[in-house]
């Protein structure tokens, strides 16, 4: 048996019992198209996070960060990096249907939950919180 992640024995019940199981062709495409959608979105949040840098500025020419923005912005902004390094470092194990790759979406969803609360965005955490582990929840058994 495969040990469980960092809340993931708690989290299981709720997202696999109480939430409405996905149909199985709902399932195949997000395990075949998923790690190619996610990468696209990882790739525009690279861009997001140069335009927060200001690096946007000079290379898109589109504005940057506003001087004197607060701990929690670059808190965030360090978190979405680490995030991102998460869901890229998953592409390759997801495409092989491989439980790594799951692994490391479970915890780059537990990555951004951590940067919603440092910036009080409750209502994000909560969204992308249940959305997240329940998507996440349902096309686990397709990893090995």
């Amino acid at each position: 048996m495969e040990s469980k992640l960092l809340l993931e024995k708690e989290l299981e019940p709720i997202f696999l019992q109480k939430f409405p199981p996905f149909s199985e062709e709902v399932k195949e495409f997000l395990v075949k198209y998923g790690p190619y959608i996610m990468l696209f979105f990882s790739v525009l949040g690279i861009f997001a996070l140069l335009t927060a840098f200001g690096l946007g500025g000079a290379i898109f020419g589109m504005g940057g960060a506003a001087a004197g923005l607060g701990a929690t912005f670059y808190v965030g902004v360090a978190l979405g990096v680490i995030t991102l390094i998460m869901y890229l470092m998953a592409f390759t194990p997801l495409k092989a249907r491989k439980r790594a790759g799951w692994n490391l979406l479970y915890y780059a969803v537990l990555v951004g939950l951590v940067s919603n609360l440092i910036q009080f965005q409750i209502v994000g955490f909560i969204i992308s919180g249940l959305i997240g582990f329940w998507v996440l929840f349902q096309i686990r058994e397709k990893y090995i």
